[in-house]
């Protein structure tokens, strides 16, 4: 490895632990070397063995756990958790307060402890059955099977330590014995051999040093080095989709000295060590060094063997050895390239042995993902406020009653001088209040709900199973409905501002197809892209889809028309997507055309990785691709299905099969793709002779290596192609090749070989040697792939945007493919200017962050620049230097200006840090959405972690607070699901401190009547059944059923879950209203039944109801009754439930009371007493009616003249709904959710009920007066933008108002996504537009050729090319239907010779029989590819001049 790259390591390392430090808290990372050295069959030197032997470094376990809790620890930290809650450290104060006699009285302090141990163990229990499926699932994942050499000595072990607790606890009772066996076996390892053998064991069981063979499909259980694989040339193919996210398949190889190792008996002998760096998270990045014992490739007998360890352990008895110098050992370099990931899984390959390096938590997967967070939600945290405040009001209650007390106390005349030996509680006036203040606070103590928190429990578990019954967030192909595994923080979902996503399998399939194509400078491929898709749909509707579904048949079926008569295509996929008849028309003409397209797609066949898989073995002809990208198995797929087949790839042999001829080739070398080269070769050696180098890459690589002076035409025609792919969101690549001369070759080889086998520097001398080949290429033509975005994509992110959402998209990918798919999906927009930050080091990273600030957002904007969007564009490299704590603030503050943002590149590791950035530095609520193990890191880091559980496996799912299978679920889960949730809570828990409020603040008004001594006013049984029965199912019911407007409506109007971002629902001022509102109907309710009845009235038995067993009993009335009618009048969905759940609970406390009077003698016969008397029911309606009065008063002005943006939509969709009753029309739902347009308007403007002019109306338009400047806006599919209103005006609907304008995106663009210098790179200040992938940096020559080349397509070539395709089909295909193909013909571009007459490979002559071309035929010549043949001349020399040589 390169020295750059570890300095690159070593700053990433720097910069993890600084944010993270926990990750590198392992027993294995605290080592005082800068060295792992892991040993094989090689006695420990003693430096690194402690005084019994034994090693020193002790390595973590292969175990792992991902659970918050273990059986030891599960108590107290849960009882931490839990006692985080301010109430619940009040309620345990009381507990304790009350077992004192004094101040508890004859309350059992059980009794007292019993609400606050119940709501302790329920909680318990929940967090205890989440924590036990982790559990289940860490337990599952541990006991993986694996297969390990077994009967051998791994001397890099501790035969007595282990990293259990209770060996550390109570050590080890067989460590003398162990030390006695392991010196033994040090001592005897060389002598047994021929006992290992492969045996099989748990994942847990793995160590350090231990060599394990997996099969193929099985996963990898630890990070291990390849020794050897099946596979002849050392090589062997991983899927890493559980650390990057993507299903590709990686090519890995193995040390070149050990690949000859297969046997038990091999490694048993074989004698190497590894020098390995530490443990860090870059999954990128390894740097290692194997030692290999030259003595190895000898047949030494036992006697050798043991004085080759005695020279073994005098070598390495120095503490510095110099290995360069040594020539027992041959020093072999170790990349990332030669070592398999834990989490990655082995395919197609047989067997892969390896040698584990790091285990457990060391690995990179464990170590770019943190621990299990205990998540609260924000709601839950604010709550600690609102019950902070009601201790101040508990606390001036008490503080009051206490000082009241001690003025009644030393009064000079009491009656407490005549009843009370001594007057008061206590011996003086001070002790009196100070009794009387810790009996007030038990008094009171309900002024703080305790059965707040279960409440909120019990109703955010309704809500989770609500969120999991939803019948439209079910994928029914993979049976996987939205699966909560967090239930207390749903109404997060409301609030969240800033969404984090993964590109791969989450925005998108990862399911490339190949679309179109340009060979020769003529375009070929039909059909709609999903960019050119939506842009149609905008225009003309969803009708408009049938007619080009029918035309794409007609045109497929006439391509396989056109292929029958050429040859039979016994390969072809059943899923074609590439469909052009004209391609075979062109291809059966015997022309340069002809071979320009066998030259083409031969290429694509060739110039590749990709491995052959046969899944149906009875169907020998169905051939199926793995290749490292999706993009190389589309190409060779597309080649396979157009009739240029390969078949096989055995050892350097590829077998192609060209239009039913077979073929073979031999590769001579591959020169791979990576980010920095941007293209691949390989160079082949047709069975005709000669060598040839096939490349493809970016076009701006491809171009600036083609032969200069050549080809101008051909260029420039492929340039306006692919121009024209980029603008439907498809990504192109280019395709040349180059016929090398033997000399040439065999000089070059020589010098790639060295290059290749460096130790140090290596990358880049593999680099310099590219450069050396990869010249003077010829240009063929281009290819365009489609990367399917997953099902309404687009249409999520767009409405996500409107309601105020904004989304950041952190990829793997290069900067190149995000950009494309952020325009497919509607997350980037033609109108927006691209920033793009690229920077190799701190300093250049600062400086265009400083600089993108100034020149797009300073006080000195250009007034182009001000009025534009923008979009910031950053990779992974300069994201690792602006995450400095230097730079982090300028990230932030240019991030949270742009409308999106897109980070490429970038480590798992990464991605949480950027998710912190934003959580902590604006203290927004933040939403991570991924699929794969990569994305477990952001997914913890967020407030709320949503897995995708599809085809990229269950990882980020498992460690997810909500798992669905689709990204556009999240449409529903946030805007209805989670709306409704912040406003129920917020509701709910506001009418919570409201009702005991209201109940407690009552009874200190009776303490001015009893003299504050603490008397109960309520009986306790009222107490204890008030939160328990009496009230909280009105409340309980708001929190889990309440709606204010239905899904459709909340869908429709995105803009609704703005107040959510700006927590508008849930605020101090909101709690402070509440409490003047229940002090005031404290007062209503308890001094009106005092005020009626403080006289009292004589029963006709004799019984007075004066007694404070009367007054307590109708006090309490009013306030249940009060109370729960209150809780009803803040219901928004009034239903039968509500009605049922509000009547059952005023009536619970009239039943309670007359089934107590029965039994209980103090209330003995008490419903006789007041049930019978008239002033007890004028008491509770009058104190009913005066209390609620008011806030109804409020609440009719507040939405008759300030309404807010709910207020008005529901009275909308109410007058819909009665207007549509009145008709009788029996329109369905569906129907009229489509029709109907509800616009949302500001100042003077209306919104207005109007119905789509396709279909029958009978609903009137509603006007009003307004302005000459107001504005209807009408909404069909679109949700409209609200401004804030700043008047109101006579109306009947009445405007939205109160909303800031929020930037809304379209759900559909044009079809063009090009903008005139539309990217802006900060590194250079250079401008340039968007090409899809027709760029790759700015300092590239290929800009300024673009520029001077590219010219618009223009209306006049259009037409021609219309003309030209339209001819050609009228005139080759048949007459029927004939029409119908015109509309996909303006895609194609004018033909032109500029290839070579000669084909590069032996190639197929069509049968003189066989008609050629219309278009190539002779006759008239006035076809526009003979008008255009003019000045060719010079570029069909490149390779005959050669030739001619």
């Amino acid at each position: 490895m390169s020295f750059s790259k570890q300095k690159n390591t070593k700053d990433i390392e720097e910069n993890i632990n600084l944010k993270n430090p926990k990750r590198v808290s392992t027993a294995s990372s605290i080592q005082t070397s800068s060295k792992r050295r892991v040993y094989v069959n090689v006695p420990l030197p003693p430096t690194e063995l402690d005084q019994n032997g034994e090693p020193k470094e002790n390595y973590v376990g292969n175990k792992i756990r991902t659970s918050k809790y273990t059986l030891l620890t599960f108590i107290p930290k849960n009882l931490l958790e839990q006692f985080r809650r301010v109430a619940n450290m009040y309620f345990l104060f009381l507990v304790i307060l009350q077992t004192f006699p004094l101040v508890g009285g004859d309350v059992q302090p059980l009794l007292a402890a019993t609400p606050l141990i119940s709501i302790i163990t329920m909680t318990a229990i929940k967090d205890a059955f989440e924590d036990w499926k982790r559990h289940s699932q860490d337990k599952t994942l541990n006991r993986s099977k694996t297969v390990k050499l077994s009967n051998w000595n791994n001397v890099n072990a501790t035969n007595y330590g282990n990293n259990s607790i209770w060996s550390k606890i109570f050590g080890n009772s067989n460590k003398n014995d162990n030390i006695q066996n392991n010196n033994n076996n040090n001592n005897n390892h060389n002598h047994n051999h021929n006992n290992a053998q492969w045996q099989e064991n748990h994942w847990q069981d793995i160590k350090v040093g231990d060599i394990v063979c997996l099969k193929n499909n099985e996963s990898v259980p630890a990070d291990m080095i390849i020794l050897s694989t099946s596979e002849p040339d050392g090589l062997c193919y991983v899927e890493t989709k559980e650390l990057d996210g993507e299903t590709n398949l990686k090519v890995r190889h193995c040390v070149s000295a050990t690949s000859s190792m297969t046997t038990e008996n091999d490694y048993e002998k074989s004698k190497f060590y590894v020098e390995s760096e530490q443990p860090h998270p870059n999954l990128y990045s390894y740097t290692g060094v194997l030692y290999w014992n030259n003595n190895n490739n000898k047949n030494n007998n036992n006697n050798d063997n043991d004085s080759d360890n005695k020279k073994q352990q005098e070598h390495q008895q120095s503490s510095e050895i110099n290995y360069e110098e040594s020539n027992d050992y041959q020093i072999i370099p170790i990349s990332i390239n030669d070592v398999l990931l834990r989490g990655c899984t082995l395919r197609n390959t047989e067997w892969a042995i390896g040698l584990i390096l790091f285990t457990g938590t060391d690995t990179k997967i464990m170590l770019n993902s943190g621990d299990t967070p205990s998540k609260r939600s924000r709601i839950e945290i604010e709550t600690n406020f609102h019950v902070t405040m009601n201790f101040v009001i508990l606390f001036l209650m008490c503080f009051g009653s206490s000082v009241a007390d001690a003025i009644f106390y030393i009064q000079p005349k009491s009656s407490a001088d005549v009843f009370e030996a001594g007057g008061g509680n206590a011996d003086s006036a001070l002790a009196s209040a100070f009794l009387t203040f810790w009996v007030s606070l038990v008094l009171f103590q309900n002024i703080v709900p305790i059965s707040l928190y279960i409440t909120i429990e019990v109703v955010k578990t309704l809500q989770a199973y609500f969120i999991y019954s939803d019948i439209d967030m079910y994928y029914p192909k993979l049976d996987y409905p939205c699966t909560p595994k967090t239930w207390n923080i749903s109404d997060d979902l409301g609030q969240i501002e800033y969404i984090f996503s993964d590109k791969t399998g989450t925005l998108t399939q990862n399911v490339m197809e190949f679309k179109k194509c340009t060979i020769n400078g003529i375009s070929y491929g039909q059909g709609e892209t999903d960019t050119t898709r939506s842009a149609k749909l905008s225009e003309h509707g969803a009708s408009s889809f049938k007619n080009d579904e029918m035309n794409l048949a007609a045109e497929k079926d006439l391509m396989l028309q056109e292929m029958s008569t050429i040859f039979n295509n016994k390969y072809m996929s059943s899923n074609v997507t590439f469909i052009d008849s004209k391609l075979y028309q062109d291809l059966r003409a015997d022309d340069q055309q002809s071979k320009a397209i066998q030259d083409f797609f031969s290429a694509l066949a060739l110039c590749h990785t990709v491995l052959v898989e046969h899944p149906d073995e009875n169907n020998p002809y169905r051939i199926d691709y793995k290749a490292q990208s999706p993009d190389e198995a589309a190409l060779v797929g597309c080649a396979r299905d157009v009739g240029f087949a390969f078949l096989e790839r055995f050892q350097d042999t590829l077998t192609i099969e060209l239009l039913g001829e077979r073929k073979e080739f031999t590769l001579l070398n591959v020169l791979e793709f990576n980010s920095t080269r941007k293209r691949m070769s390989v160079i082949i050696r047709p069975p005709e002779g000669g060598i040839i180098l096939l490349c493809k890459g970016a076009d701006s690589v491809i171009y600036e290596r083609l032969e200069k002076g050549q080809q101008t035409k051909l260029k420039e025609d492929t340039l306006a192609d692919l121009e024209m792919f980029a603008n439907e969101g498809l990504r192109t690549l280019c395709i040349a090749y180059r016929t090398i001369p033997d000399d040439e070759y065999n000089h070059w080889a020589k010098a790639y070989t060295e290059a290749a086998s460096s130790i140090t520097d290596r990358e880049e001398k593999v680099e310099q040697a590219c450069e050396l080949i990869e010249h003077s290429l010829v240009l063929m033509g281009g290819t365009a792939i489609e990367d399917r975005l997953q099902e309404g994509v687009p249409e999520s992110i767009a409405t996500l945007a409107t309601a105020g959402i904004k989304i950041w998209v952190l990829t793997g990918d290069k900067t190149e493919t995000a950009i494309n798919i952020g325009f497919a999906c509607n997350l980037l927009q033609k109108d927006m200017l691209l920033i793009i930050i690229a920077a190799t080091d701190k300093q250049s990273t600062g400086h265009q962050l400083k600089d993108a600030l100034n020149k797009f957002f300073g006080s000195n904007v250009d007034p182009v620049n001000r009025s534009s969007k923008h979009a910031l564009i950053i990779d992974g490299e300069t994201l690792k230097y602006a995450l400095d704590k230097s730079l982090k603030n300028l990230l932030l503050d240019l991030g949270k200006r742009c409308q999106s943002v897109v980070c490429c590149r970038v480590s798992p590791l990464q991605k949480a840090q950027v998710v912190a950035l934003v959580k902590e530095g604006l203290n927004v609520m933040t939403l991570s959405i991924g699929d794969g193990a990569n994305d477990v890191s952001m997914i913890q880091e967020a407030n709320v972690g949503i897995g995708i559980a599809g085809e990229e496996g269950r990882q980020a799912a498992m460690a997810a607070d909500y798992a669905f299978a689709q990204f556009r679920f999240l449409d529903k889960l946030l805007l209805v699901h989670g709306r409704w949730s912040y406003i129920r809570t917020s509701e709910m828990i506001s009418c919570f401190f409201y009702k005991n409020i209201v109940w407690t603040v009552a009874m200190f008004w009776y303490q001015i009547f009893a003299g504050f001594t603490a008397q109960y006013l309520y009986d306790y049984t009222y107490i204890l059944l008030y939160n328990l029965c009496f009230t909280v199912f009105p409340v309980m019911f708001l929190g889990a059923f309440d709606q204010d407007v239905d899904v459709k409506t909340s869908l429709k109007y995105p803009q609704l879950y703005k107040r959510g971002i700006l927590q508008q629902d849930f605020t101090k001022s909101k709690f402070w209203l509440y409490v003047v509102d229940s002090c005031y109907q404290s007062v209503v309710c308890f001094f009106i039944p005092w005020g009626l009845l403080q006289y009292g009235s004589s029963h006709a038995n004799g019984l007075q109801n004066n007694g404070l067993s009367d007054l307590g009993t109708m006090v309490a009335g009013s306030v249940v009754a009060t109370t729960n009618l209150f809780i009803g009048l803040n219901i928004m969905n009034w239903s039968w439930m509500a009605f049922t759940v509000i009547i059952v609970s005023i009536l619970s406390f009239y039943v309670w009371v007359e089934f107590y009077s029965l039994w209980y003698i103090g209330f003995f016969r008490m419903d006789l007493i007041l049930y019978t008397e008239i002033e007890f029911w004028l008491a509770v309606s009058l104190a009913v009616m005066v209390s609620i009065f008011p806030r109804y008063l409020i609440k009719y002005v507040h939405k008759t003249y300030w309404p807010n943006d709910t207020d008005i939509i529901r009275e909308q969709v109410h007058e819909a709904r009665k207007i549509k009753k009145k008709q009788k029309k029996s329109y369905s739902d569906e129907e009229y959710q489509e029709d109907d347009k509800v616009p949302i308007n500001n100042r003077d403007d209306v919104i207005t009920i109007d119905q789509s002019p396709t279909t029958t109306s009978h609903i009137p338009i509603y006007e009003v007066e307004q302005s000459s400047n107001a504005s209807v806006i009408s909404i069909p599919t679109v949700p409209p933008i609200i401004e804030p209103t700043s008047s109101l005006t006579s109306m009947k609907p009445r405007s939205m108002a109160k909303l800031p304008k929020i930037s809304a995106l379209k759900k559909t663009r044009t079809a063009s996504i090009r903008s005139a210098e539309q990217i802006v790179h900060m590194g250079s200040g250079k401008r340039q537009s968007f090409t899809g992938f027709a760029y790759s940096g700015e300092e590239s020559s290929f800009e300024e050729f673009r520029r001077s080349v590219y010219r618009p397509i223009g209306s006049n070539r259009g037409r021609k090319i219309l003309l030209q395709r339209a001819n050609t089909l009228n005139t080759s295909a048949p007459a029927t239907g004939s029409n119908n193909h015109v509309s996909y013909l303006s895609a194609a571009l004018g033909r032109s010779k500029t290839l070579p007459s000669r084909l590069l490979f032996s190639r197929w002559s069509p049968a003189p029989s066989r008609s050629p071309s219309p278009i190539r035929s002779n006759s008239g010549g006035s076809s526009l590819y003979e008008n255009n043949k003019g000045g060719e001349d010079v570029e069909l020399s490149i390779i005959s001049n050669r030739q001619n040589e």
